[in-house]
Formats: C-alpha cells, structure tokens, sequence
C-alpha cells in the first residue's frame, strides 16, 4: 500500500467503526424488549442508530478537513516523507507526533524563546 493510501486510510478507519457501533448497539437495544419495553426499545434503537451515524459522519468530515488543509500546505508541519501529523503524544514526558504515512514518530520542536 502506498504512503498516501495508507496516511487516508488511517484518517478515515474510525467513521466505518463508528457507523457499525452505533447501528449494532440499535440492534442490541432493539431486542432487549424486556429490560427496557417495547416503546423504549425502539425509541433507543433509533437514537443509538442515529447518534453511531451521526458521529460517524462528523469524523468523516473532520478527517476530510485535515486532508484538505495538508493538500493546500496549510497543516501544521509535515514529516520528512511529506505526511500529515497526527495530535500531540507524549511517553516518557518527550512530546511528538505521529505521521500518518509512514509511521515515524517526530518530536515536537521547542517553541523558541524572544530574549
């Protein structure tokens, strides 16, 4: 798989996960008539449809987001393959980003200090 595949893969994984929790969690809560009656059944299966959708979606359009602005050049830094950062990490107290594409962790650069 090429570094750009991989980085888009890695950005949009989460949406489809999200998209099946919710809709599976609608078919849990649509049999568990017994615990939480026939009415609140369906009224919980589709607002846990709804939200799995939902927030699916918004993860879809955020991590479009941040592939628009590394496209544009607007992101905030690259690693030295050309891929898109992930958030800010920290093990070990050292801070560094992950890049998308190929997996090479890059240490946040010190802010630099004004005398």
């Amino acid at each position: 798989m090429k570094r750009l595949s991989r980085m888009v893969a890695r950005l949009y994984a989460p949406a489809p996960v999200l998209v099946a929790t919710g809709w599976g969690l609608s078919f849990a809560a649509e049999h568990a008539r017994g615990v939480l009656g026939v009415e609140g059944a369906h009224h919980a299966a589709s607002l846990l449809s709804l939200l799995g959708t939902a927030l699916g979606f918004i993860w879809a359009m955020l991590a479009s987001w941040r592939l628009y602005l590394w496209l544009r050049g607007l992101e905030q830094g690259r690693c030295h393959c050309g891929g898109l950062l992930s958030r800010p990490r920290r093990k070990r107290g050292v801070a560094y980003r992950k890049c998308l594409a190929c997996g090479e962790k890059v240490p946040l650069a010190a802010p630099a200090v004004a005398e």
